[in-house]
């Protein structure tokens, strides 16, 4: 038992070293820099968020068995906010709300 609880201290050890190591690195990188940030880095980053939202949506509904009508009206919502107000947040916890609350009124 003792030894159970060292190895799950030593997994969220390790999980937050990495997960801290990986935020502090573009600190690390440009954080002493005062002039602008090198061309390729702002390229970088407003290429690299569409990517990474286009993957979770693939793996969002990779899985998915479309029998009802309620990933397709949370993601027309989801994607309609995103539009409509450019607020990430306002759009997913719209979204996901109204998936929730679509698969509970149809199990009824």
């Amino acid at each position: 038992m003792e030894n159970d609880a060292l190895y799950m201290i030593g997994i969220v050890a390790t999980g937050f070293a990495v997960n801290f190591g990986l935020r502090a690195l573009p600190f690390l990188f440009f954080g002493a820099r005062k002039g602008p940030l090198p061309p390729w880095v702002e390229k970088f980053g407003t290429f690299v968020s569409p990517v990474i939202i286009g993957c979770l949506i693939i793996y969002s509904f990779a899985g998915m068995q479309w029998r009802t009508a309620s990933p397709y009206l949370a993601a027309a919502l989801t994607v309609g906010l995103q539009i409509w107000r450019r607020n990430p947040l306002l759009s997913i916890v719209a979204g996901t709300a109204v998936y929730m609350a679509l698969l509970q009124w149809l199990r009824i």
